[in-house]
């Protein structure tokens, strides 16, 4: 029977009608008391069992707190081995695969059958791999490709003009267009550091290509070289120009890849949008990656925005002692192009002429293959501004003297009038030596455009001369 804790009252059969966890006598909980281990007073088992509920959540917590921390350590051990195991792995086997790829491609011209047949080809197959694999290259910022190469552009003074150049090792070597480092005689160069140093000598040249490399007095500290990428590039690409055009140094244009031509002289020419001027000539082609691909080196007049550069491949053949000129001749490429193939022509700003095989907006050969010299000549005559037998000096400085007699007249009495009759004798020959003084001075001009006419034409005459004389 059961005993209640609290009043001593022993439970019977007849309190059954009250419930068995009840003190029929005083009405307390028997499961909310115990015996108290000091003289039998209870204590109250509700309270005991919250502080065991509470020790328990206690006891709980403790493993939540310890299973956040190693949650957090997981978490961290994880992100480090992603950024210092996984990923370089993922990057190692990936340019393993491109490597392995492009090895390929190379080990087996075969595969492709026109790289064997199109000389042609071979470069822009060769270039279109290259182009494949340096997708994965970083491709610079202007402000970047800027920074990297300004130090090694120079401008490049000469008695004739202006025209631009770089360094290509510390030597300080520079390459530049042949039309603007005719000779060495009162030349310099002057760096974007302001300094001024002197041209040597003509160390190597490429008379088809029309560039130079010549020494200079700049130290190893001042000629920075820039980096030569001989690939060609693939139409559409994006590249810069710096040079100095209308002696505006230091200047940064920018564009695409229009095309990539060769002329009869098997000498590629990159086509570009980046515009270009006087002054540019001998400036360098940059890619993204600020690597040289070309040197600027003329432009079409009669288009527009139509700009062309050499090849850095040239560059390359330079530095490695070979002269083109002499390659050509020793070799006879001039002799492969064919007698009916089409022949146009085009100068440059220098007025050198250049014989290609390609479109431009003169043609000078016949449907027979022969060249027309009657009609090369009145193009060359349209280049100079006209027949140089046409300029009479004598008349020109007449025809100015009596159109601007009365402004002479000024010059020397401003506050008298032309028609004045009562000159004195002192006065009349103050006044005739005036006009003598500006006959001189526009007879001399007019010599001296038609001196340079007469060179020009000379000039671009004996080009054809030459070139038709290869041909036969």
């Amino acid at each position: 029977m059961m005993i209640c804790p609290q009043c001593g009252y022993e439970r019977k059969k007849s309190d059954d009608i009250i419930r068995a966890t009840e003190c029929p006598k005083c009405g307390i909980i028997y499961d909310k008391y115990k015996y108290s281990p000091d003289g039998g007073k209870t204590e109250n088992l509700t309270s005991h069992s919250e502080k065991h509920n509470d020790v328990a959540e206690d006891k709980k917590k403790i493993p939540i707190e310890k299973l956040v921390i190693y949650a957090g350590i997981v978490v961290v051990l994880i992100i480090l081995l992603h950024a210092f195991a996984i990923t370089p792995l993922i990057n190692y086997l990936k340019n393993k695969q491109n490597t392995n790829g492009l090895k390929s491609d190379i080990s087996s011209p075969m595969e492709n059958p026109t790289t064997v047949n199109d000389s042609n080809q071979v470069m822009r197959g060769n270039n279109s791999s290259d182009s494949e694999h340096g997708q994965s290259r970083k491709e610079l910022s202007v402000a970047d490709i800027i920074r990297m190469n300004k130090d090694s552009v120079v401008v490049v003074k000469t008695s004739a003009g202006i025209g631009s150049g770089f360094f290509i090792n510390r030597d300080g070597y520079i390459v530049t267009n042949k039309h603007v480092l005719q000779s060495t005689s009162r030349t310099e160069i002057k760096t974007s550091s302001g300094k001024v140093f002197q041209i040597r000598q003509i160390v190597q040249e490429d008379l088809d290509a029309d560039l130079v490399i010549a020494s200079t007095d700049a130290p190893a500290q001042e000629s920075k070289p820039v980096q030569i990428n001989a690939g060609l590039p693939e139409s559409g690409d994006k590249i810069i120009v710096i040079g100095n055009p209308l002696g505006l140094e230091q200047t940064v244009s920018d564009g695409i890849v229009s095309a990539v031509r060769r002329n009869n002289k098997s000498i590629d020419f990159i086509q570009i949008t980046a515009p270009v001027s006087a002054g540019n000539s001998g400036g360098p082609l940059l890619n993204m990656q600020g690597e040289v691909i070309g040197v600027a080196t003329f432009q079409y007049r009669t288009g527009q925005n139509l700009n062309f550069c050499v090849a850095a491949s040239r560059i390359i053949a330079l530095q490695q002692g070979l002269q083109s000129s002499s390659a050509h001749s020793s070799s006879g490429m001039e002799q492969q192009t064919p007698q009916g193939r089409e022949v146009y022509c085009y100068a440059d700003n220098g007025g050198q002429v250049f014989f290609v095989d390609w479109r431009t907006s003169m043609q000078i050969s016949r449907p027979d293959g022969s060249l027309d010299r009657v009609k090369y000549e009145k193009w060359v005559l349209e280049q100079i501004g006209g027949n140089p037998d046409t300029i009479n000096p004598e008349k020109e400085a007449r025809d100015d003297v009596e159109k601007n007699r009365e402004q002479l007249f000024k010059s020397v009495f401003p506050h008298r009038s032309i028609n004045d009759g009562n000159l004195t004798a002192a006065e009349k020959d103050w006044l005739e030596r005036r006009y003598n003084r500006h006959y001189v001075e526009v007879y001399n001009q007019w010599m001296a455009r038609r001196n340079d006419a007469v060179r020009k034409y000379n000039s671009m005459m004996n080009e054809f001369d030459r070139f038709n004389a290869s041909r036969r």
